[in-house]
């Protein structure tokens, strides 16, 4: 692999985008679950949980709110990684494409979200949180999901016991940095549920923040690179 690759690679490689990816990931995931059915627009698993349980319990007329954001969310992965393997597509450019969109289709759910169902809504956000997850899936070079946190807590402690048994301080940066996302993931959660209350369907624009602060730090990379 050449310089340039490895640079391409690296471009979304950092922690404070993860930090803020986390925090719209968090955030999103309350919006939905408080505001638009009680469904997970991130946490898949949590829609399969769900929606079995509504197949168990016969109440079939309840699935389809399940199903609608685990379909769009497997479509937006299989999209993602379309367009990652298109080698005229660089990795910064579809970064930025991804960035910008969810910036885009943030405002309009903030501004007219409510005139639309809520199961448009919750399949556009499952959407663009897969966007998020397939392209922005690595913190300095270790595989972090910014819209669930199972995976970066494996990681994290596996890590924390790597740490223990060779003393290897790599590794305790490694746990601090899942750490990081994890509590980034939980703070999103909540400044959703504060902002719910006092703004309801706007409060998603407080996303546009967070989305914007990932945006420079890509810029920045792509400067320094």
């Amino acid at each position: 692999m050449d310089t340039v690759q490895i640079q391409e690679e690296k471009l979304h490689d950092n922690i404070v985008i993860g930090v803020c990816l986390s925090l719209v990931g968090g955030f999103l995931d309350a919006y939905s679950y408080l505001l638009k059915g009680r469904v997970f627009a991130n946490a898949q698993t949590g829609n399969v949980v769900l929606l079995f349980i509504s197949v168990a319990s016969w109440e079939p007329h309840k699935a389809l709110k399940y199903i609608i954001p685990i379909v769009t969310f497997a479509i937006g992965i299989f999209i993602s990684e379309f367009f990652k393997n298109k080698h005229y597509v660089k990795n910064y450019a579809r970064m930025v494409m991804v960035l910008v969109f969810e910036l885009l289709v943030i405002a309009t759910i903030g501004l007219i979200g409510s005139y639309f169902r809520h199961d448009i809504i919750n399949s556009v956000i499952s959407f663009i949180a897969a966007l998020q997850v397939a392209n922005f899936d690595k913190v300095d070079g270790n595989p972090i999901a910014t819209t669930m946190i199972t995976g970066n807590l494996k990681s994290c402690m596996i890590n924390l016991a790597k740490y223990r048994t060779t003393k290897d301080i790599k590794y305790l940066h490694s746990c601090f940095k899942y750490f990081l996302i994890i509590a980034s993931f939980g703070i999103g959660v909540s400044f959703g549920f504060i902002a719910i209350k006092y703004y309801a369907e706007k409060s998603i624009l407080l996303c546009e923040l967070f989305i914007l602060i990932a945006f420079i730090m890509l810029q920045r990379e792509e400067r320094l690179a």
